[in-house]
């Protein structure tokens, strides 16, 4: 993974052999909670999105102050947080369900967005729980950032700022919701945000 400050990225991974990732739901809070203590500080989360098999995440990547991150060898840091962050998990979910071995696929994909793509990968991460049959609207999925963007309900995870600044999406709830549901992601866009 090669990360470069002022660039948004497209980071996912899934299970091993596809397996399912969280089997419980008190697994998805659990990895939030990782999320929010591993990667938050280490760059901004624009949007995700947790899936049974998979996860995926909208990072921006920063200079925060005047110091450009990869300087700092903060850049090695998010690889190794992101690293953490799985490695971390797998041992939690091993230890509960008594097994031993990768629970990933042994690296994350990341992708470097350019404009085309940022707000379609957006939509994209959001509409994954309806398109795959887990829930009818985008809101019933409780493991998805969509929530941070259309309700009072908030994680905090998202720096929504950048997410209202640089993808120009709506700040008002409702309008927010009729966005989303009028975007259509087209399938060769989908297949550059899975490379």
């Amino acid at each position: 993974m090669k990360f470069q400050a002022d660039n948004f990225y497209h980071v996912f991974n899934r299970g091993n052999n596809k397996q399912v990732i969280f089997p419980r739901k008190e697994n998805y809070n659990f990895f939030l909670k990782k999320l929010r203590m591993l990667i938050v500080p280490n760059c901004n989360v624009i949007s995700y999105c947790l899936m049974p098999n998979h996860f995926h995440l909208l990072i921006h990547v920063t200079t925060r102050g005047n110091q450009l991150l990869s300087s700092s060898g903060r850049m090695q840091t998010l690889e190794r947080k992101l690293g953490t962050l799985q490695s971390s998990y797998t041992r939690a979910i091993n230890i509960q369900e008594s097994k031993t071995g990768s629970l990933f696929q042994p690296k994350c994909k990341v992708i470097e967005l350019d404009e085309i793509h940022l707000v379609a990968c957006f939509h994209y991460i959001h509409q994954n729980p309806v398109k795959a049959g887990l829930c009818s609207k985008f809101e019933n999925w409780n493991f998805s950032s969509y929530r941070e963007y259309c309700s009072e309900f908030s994680e905090n995870i998202c720096n929504r700022e950048i997410a209202y600044d640089v993808l120009q999406l709506p700040r008002n709830p409702e309008q927010f919701k009729k966005n989303s549901m009028d975007v259509v992601v087209d399938s060769k866009v989908i297949e550059r945000l899975e490379l």
